[in-house]
């Protein structure tokens, strides 16, 4: 068992399911990105308005590259209420920002998706009763709670992470594995989901460093 400081993330056997926690330990920015063959901004993919920017290049958070994880560029997301660095072979996969469902969603070549959902919860309720009701909705949904409520943190604010298992209609049955972490700072309350198949830990770090870059205002 390889324990982290920040980010409860697990790894999935393909024959067996064990919860191990990894070791994760104003919309600001320059108006000029980097060049388009050095980190993308693929709004012709996905579900996207090509009329919209989704996201806003926001260079204090850029990072090297490292021997665990590709050149990272920072962000501004959900209208510049979400900061965050992602490698730049990430791509947008589909977004809305309408009021009261914003979201953002991300595909790594890697073989996951990294989603940022806002949820509607008030920010004044207790951690029980935040966690209390999104477990509610992991039940309705038919999920499996495989690990639950293992304390993490963003950049600056905090977080608590969910290991979930999801039955897939299919013939034969599948399963759908995910890191759900529910994230709070004093405005909002999010959602941050990563799907990803049985085997993943050799993805966790890339996804351990844009958790830990978030910025939550």
């Amino acid at each position: 068992m390889k324990l982290c400081n920040s980010l409860g993330l697990t790894r999935v056997s393909a024959a067996v399911v064990g919860v191990t926690a990894l070791a994760l330990g104003g919309c600001g920015g320059s108006p000029t990105a980097p060049d388009r063959d050095q980190v993308f901004y693929l709004h012709e993919k996905g579900v996207l308005d090509k009329r919209y920017s989704w996201e806003r290049y926001y260079p204090p958070l850029d990072h090297a590259e490292s021997k665990k994880s590709p050149r990272r560029v920072g962000v501004a997301v959900l209208d510049g209420d979400v900061r965050f660095a992602h490698p730049i072979d990430w791509y947008l996969r589909t977004a809305d920002y309408t009021p009261e469902r914003r979201f953002i969603s991300y595909q790594s070549p890697r073989q996951f998706v990294f989603s940022i959902y806002e949820r509607t919860d008030p920010v004044e309720v207790t951690w029980d009763e935040l966690l209390t009701h999104y477990e509610e909705s992991v039940a309705k949904n038919g999920s499996e709670l495989l690990s639950a409520r293992v304390p993490t943190s963003t950049a600056n604010a905090q977080g608590r992470s969910y290991f979930v298992k999801t039955p897939v209609p299919a013939r034969p049955d599948l399963e759908s594995f995910a890191h759900e972490i529910i994230v709070r700072s004093s405005e909002r309350v999010l959602l941050v989901q990563v799907v990803h198949g049985p085997e993943f830990e050799d993805s966790a770090d890339e996804v351990v460093h844009a958790v830990r870059s978030m910025l939550v205002y």
